[in-house]
């Protein structure tokens, strides 16, 4: 017998209370706002009766008649001992006044509300790691990615056990586990209304795509040219998939219907890829620095160029903002570059970062496109974080006092609130982003 539709709701909602319940409370606290409180109305101290006898035509005479009273008042019995000290009183705040004006304009006082993200210093807060109560993602923490609207982080890496975590509190408490058999996750990532989780392995001839309301995995194959996906990435607004096996083929596939789209071929392999942020153009970064962007209308290269100075391509990434464009190399060079100036086949990036000396493994911008951080799996702690636009790297970051071992992946929270670094011992560390107030 079919189940009523009633059955499947109360099941879906009883599914969705389990994984999300103990977030709530998190979020809601992130979109509180507090509203400010009315002063309490005042009352007279008295009320003259007389006064309400008085008929006043207008207001221009009402106001007469009360300074005539007044005048006459003050003829015959002087000023009151109260009006004086009342007086004396209004001078003093009127000092008190100018005092508090002068200590507003001390720093240490009251600081100055910082308009923009400074470029020298970057304050944050290391938390506890989103995943210290599992430990079982496997020794090498492949994948993070932040939930779009629950503060909710997604940890993934080498074991095929995915996890689901809430992030902000003293303790990030779990919220669920699964695990794909004979899996090494390669890349997992939320869609982009956080109903889904898409999960791939560049062991599988196919990927998982992960109801969160329902908590039940699907594995869906890719198609035949792709065996094993190196490359896997799931656009901005959810609409593409773009795999490739590394060599001069991309796959494009429809999350909606689950089909092959189109393969775009290229002269030599891609290494790397990303998406624009509006969705409607594919950066593909090929092996020896030309950078090809396709149209995903007409499905036609636009424009190529090469990759100023790159012998070795290795990464790609796009801001949120789709002004700037970063790609790194083997030899640990990023360049970056304005995508409103790639007209010819060799442009000048706006800025060359030197700061790593070893293959550029993740790029990644923040949400507001202030920050861009590097990271390469090569050495210890070879990760920097760059201010945008002045390009200086934060000179606070990596800590010293922090050991964060070989950098696997990195990645922003929605609102930048939080930043998370995967790496080889099986930890994803947590930062605590100040300047940014929201998750």
């Amino acid at each position: 017998m079919k189940r009523k539709l009633s059955n499947i709701n109360d099941e879906e909602s009883r599914l969705s209370q389990l994984l999300f319940n103990k977030s709530k409370d998190l979020v809601e606290k992130l979109k509180t706002t507090h509203s400010d409180e009315s002063a309490p109305e005042q009352k007279p101290a008295w009320m003259d009766e007389d006064d309400h006898q008085i008929s006043v035509n207008n207001a221009k005479s009402k106001v007469a008649y009360t300074e005539n009273l007044k005048q006459k008042y003050e003829t015959l019995m002087g000023t009151p001992n109260w009006a004086k000290l009342s007086a004396k009183v209004k001078e003093e705040d009127d000092d008190d006044d100018d005092d508090n004006e002068i200590l507003r304009t001390v720093g240490h006082i009251k600081k100055r509300k910082t308009v923009n993200l400074p470029k020298d210093y970057l304050e944050m807060k290391m938390l506890p790691k989103i995943n210290s109560q599992t430990k079982t993602e496997g020794k090498i923490i492949s994948c993070i990615d932040f939930h779009p609207t629950l503060s909710v982080a997604l940890v993934a890496g080498n074991s095929g056990v995915v996890s689901l975590l809430s992030v902000g509190g003293d303790v990030n408490e779990k919220l669920h586990s699964f695990r794909l058999k004979n899996w090494k996750t390669t890349t997992a990532q939320f869609s982009p209304n956080g109903s889904e989780a898409y999960i791939a392995t560049n062991l599988n001839h196919s990927y998982c795509v992960y109801n969160l309301v329902k908590a039940e995995p699907k594995l869906i194959q890719l198609p035949f040219v792709v065996k094993r996906p190196k490359i896997f990435k799931l656009s901005p607004d959810g609409k593409y998939i773009a795999t490739s096996s590394g060599f001069d083929e991309i796959c494009l596939i429809s999350t909606a219907s689950k089909e092959l789209l189109r393969t775009i071929k290229h002269n030599s392999n891609v290494e790397s890829l990303t998406f624009s942020h509006d969705s409607q153009q594919l950066y593909c970064y090929c092996t020896q620095g030309e950078v090809t962007i396709w149209d995903l209308f007409t499905f036609k290269a636009l424009k190529k160029f090469y990759d100023n100075g790159c012998v070795n391509a290795s990464c790609i990434s796009t801001s949120s903002c789709g002004r700037l464009l970063a790609t790194g190399s083997q030899e640990g060079i990023v360049n970056i570059y304005e995508t409103s100036k790639l007209e010819t086949y060799e442009p000048l990036p706006i800025k060359t970062v030197t700061n790593l000396t070893t293959k550029i493994s993740s790029l990644k911008f923040n949400a507001t496109s202030e920050i861009l951080a590097m990271s390469s799996t090569a050495i210890p702690n070879a990760v920097k974080l760059v201010h945008i636009p002045s390009y200086h790297v934060f000179n606070n970051f990596p800590p010293q006092s922090n050991v964060l071992s070989h950098v696997q992946t990195i990645n922003f929270s929605p609102n930048s609130g939080y930043m998370a670094l995967g790496n080889d011992k099986g930890f994803a560390n947590l930062y605590r982003l100040k300047y940014y107030k929201n998750y």
